[in-house]
């Protein structure tokens, strides 16, 4: 069957970018991963992609792609914890904001769609939730400020007339997520202690929000937006546009696995430096853009699946 194209998948080897590959191969599409391997796994590289090692920040490393034709970019390499943003600000900054700046160059040279990975990050503290994307965004992390940096870039790209859209990711978790990350990922960190039969670890207080995401219903808004037209030039958020206390989201995760709160000793101590404290997605923008697209995955499903994925690969 002919190929519809080629599409550069940067942070490829990573939970979402991964996940993003494998659809584009499904749909015929020629794939090209480029990622460093800071925080992603050659196990993830789907089969039948072309993979390039390398990071985004250096030039050079955009040269060496510079073999083939792209029909789109899918821009997902960061560094992507606002907790080692906090220790590590100058490599948070090369990766997220000069890592954009060399990825739209590069589409741009070609014509190629670009469609890059925000994060709810940049809003910091929302005067008001459900936070829209019209909303004042005050990020208090060095990672939130970086994502910020970069959506700017993009907007003067777009305004010149590269075909971007830029969502600003909630918290998207699923099959696939690192649990041996425990510096990202609110909802497999929580779940990587309760596997591993330890007592679970909370920073900061309980009451704290999040609007949690299956990456399902991400891939489906992402590839949506990349064949829409209604989409270029558009800032979405990417969430379910409901609310869940940390509180909810660990003891949703203990009755997944069959067992009892009681059973399980949940420790709140410490806090994660500039961490925001709660907010949640205003989507009706997003689900109007990208109509018939809506979150379909409850969280009680989303955990169901990803039990079951994380219980399979400890076999």
């Amino acid at each position: 069957m002919k190929s519809r194209g080629r599409i550069l998948v940067t942070g490829g080897a990573g939970f979402i970018g991964s996940h993003l590959a494998r659809l584009a191969l499904q749909k015929d599409y020629r794939v090209t991963i480029l990622d460093n391997l800071s925080t992603g796994s050659e196990r993830n590289i789907p089969e039948g992609s072309d993979f390039v090692a390398g990071d985004v920040s250096r030039e050079r490393t955009w040269k060496r792609l510079r073999k083939e034709r792209y029909d789109a970019v899918f821009h997902l390499a960061a560094q992507s914890s606002g907790e080692v943003s906090h220790s590590r600000p100058g490599w948070d900054l090369k990766a997220n904001t000069l890592g954009t700046l060399h990825a739209l160059h590069f589409a741009r040279d070609f014509g190629a769609r670009f469609l890059y990975s925000s994060s709810m990050a940049v809003y910091g503290e929302p005067d008001r939730v459900p936070v829209r994307e019209t909303d004042p965004c005050r990020p208090l992390s060095f990672y939130g400020i970086s994502k910020l940096c970069a959506e700017h870039y993009i907007s003067y790209f777009s305004r010149k007339g590269l075909p971007t859209t830029v969502f600003r990711l909630f918290s998207v978790y699923g099959p696939g997520q690192n649990l041996a990350n425990l510096k990202q990922g609110i909802v497999s960190i929580y779940l990587a202690f309760l596997l591993e039969g330890r007592p679970v670890h909370v920073k900061g207080s309980p009451d704290r929000f999040r609007d949690l995401i299956y990456i399902d219903d991400v891939l489906k808004a992402w590839w949506k937006a990349f064949r829409s037209k209604a989409a270029i030039g558009e800032v979405l958020n990417l969430g379910t546009g409901r609310k869940t206390t940390v509180r909810e989201l660990v003891e949703a995760e203990i009755k997944a696995l069959g067992r009892k709160p009681g059973e399980v000793e949940v420790r709140y101590q410490g806090s994660t430096p500039d961490d925001q404290f709660g907010l949640y997605a205003d989507i009706r923008r997003t689900v109007r853009v990208l109509s018939p697209w809506r979150p379909r995955v409850t969280l009680k499903a989303g955990l169901k699946k990803m039990i079951a994925w994380a219980q399979n690969e400890a076999r």
